[in-house]
């Protein structure tokens, strides 16, 4: 029996593409255009992330695609209109990211509010000896401000107060589950937080909703923390909030423009940077890819070899 072929939309993580070669035959995205014809009919199923989403140049080489599977929890990549008019059908697992976005999110928090970074610097630069290091923010006691009560949202806001920190929280209505305080208005509950983080989803809901207004009212002894997409935030009036002093300090795993964020964010004192990397664990690698291996076994209908 043939193998089948699976499409990989620009998404190409090591564990995910070997786990699928155990039973199908992994096709990057730089090589469908150079199948044939006919192979490229046969392909029905694809693999791709929240990142890479799936283009229509892609998709308009695999005619008889029915199916996508999507690493990740975001959904803005993606046109609905145009696979609801292709017939394909889409799958996420953001419910696989969930627990490592949090993790990340308080430790982008604790270390920002403690500059871990610098810190570390000032032992390994020999700048130790040449005095104090200066003072830093206690988190205990202090009120984080969740944007996004989704299921990242919670596990933050469930952390944190495991932390000792007091919590609220903003989205468009109240969650009568959630035991923490509701805020319905951004700007609000900027001005009532010391640590404003943010867990929404991208799309065109939520481009630039943490804009100047947003940052004026959290103030400069406040600090922002993102690990949901750069396009919640206006980076422009991002950039002047902490060239300015209007707020103490950002957080940012996430950018407009990725890989190559604005060089400005570099250059700034007051900003701890990492590369996207929020859920990006050895237990989540293993995880995705058996996830994703299930859901594409689901679809082609096969068997998966035993080990």
């Amino acid at each position: 029996m043939n193998r089948p072929d699976v499409a990989f939309l620009g998404f190409k993580m090591d564990t995910v593409v070997t786990q699928v070669a155990a039973f199908a035959t992994p096709v990057l995205a730089d090589d469908i255009a150079a199948l044939s014809p006919e192979r490229r009919a046969a392909i029905t199923c694809a693999v791709t992330s929240a990142v890479n989403g799936a283009s229509g140049e892609l998709l308009d080489l695999l005619p008889n695609l029915s199916h996508i599977v999507s690493a990740g929890a975001g959904l803005d990549r993606f046109d609905f209109d145009d696979l609801r008019a292709r017939g394909i059908t889409l799958n996420d697992t953001g419910h696989l990211v969930s627990s490592d976005t949090a993790e990340m999110a308080v430790m982008l928090l604790l270390a920002m509010a403690r500059d871990v970074v610098r810190a570390d610097d000032h032992v390994r630069s020999g700048r130790w000896a040449d005095g104090h290091f200066g003072y830093r923010i206690r988190v205990a006691g202090k009120t984080a401000g969740i944007v996004g009560l989704g299921r990242i949202g919670r596990l933050i806001a469930e952390r944190l107060t495991g932390l000792g920190l007091d919590v609220a929280y903003h989205t468009r209505a109240p969650r009568p589950d959630a035991p923490w305080p509701h805020v319905g208005n951004l700007e609000e509950l900027a001005a009532r937080s010391d640590f404003l983080v943010a867990a929404v989803p991208g799309g065109a809901a939520t481009r630039n909703m943490f804009d100047a207004g947003v940052l004026r009212a959290l103030g400069p002894r406040g600090y922002f923390v993102n690990i949901s997409r750069g396009t919640v935030v206006d980076e422009e009036a991002l950039i002047s909030a902490l060239t300015e002093g209007t707020i103490a300090g950002a957080a940012l795993d996430v950018f407009e423009n990725e890989p190559r964020p604005d060089p400005r964010f570099a250059k700034l004192s007051n900003v701890t940077l990492t590369p996207h990397v929020a859920a990006i664990t050895e237990d989540y690698a293993a995880e995705l890819a058996a996830d994703i291996a299930r859901q594409v076994v689901a679809h082609l209908e096969i068997s998966l070899p035993q080990a």
